[in-house]
């Protein structure tokens, strides 16, 4: 499984973002492994939700591989297991 975090706080970069998960999701390696995006700094006021990041990203674009997106915050343990 391949995690990429996201700042969901961080909305002027979303588009960036977006651009290097696909490039990184294009490597050979990474061919058909699944992938969790964590949707991190959902406590902030300014964040977005993991549903409007995963249109950001355009996660319902992938189709080679299953994904999934998870809110958290990480500083808090919600949302991820330690």
């Amino acid at each position: 499984m391949y995690i990429y975090v996201v700042d969901s706080a961080d909305i002027k970069r979303l588009d960036e973002t977006g651009q290097e998960l696909s490039e990184l999701l294009m490597e050979e390696k990474l061919r058909g492994v699944p992938l969790l995006v964590y949707a991190n700094k959902q406590d902030l006021g300014q964040a977005v939700t993991a549903a409007e990041i995963a249109e950001g990203l355009g996660l319902h674009n992938i189709k080679d591989r299953d994904w999934q997106i998870q809110s958290c915050i990480a500083t808090e343990s919600k949302g991820v297991k330690v």
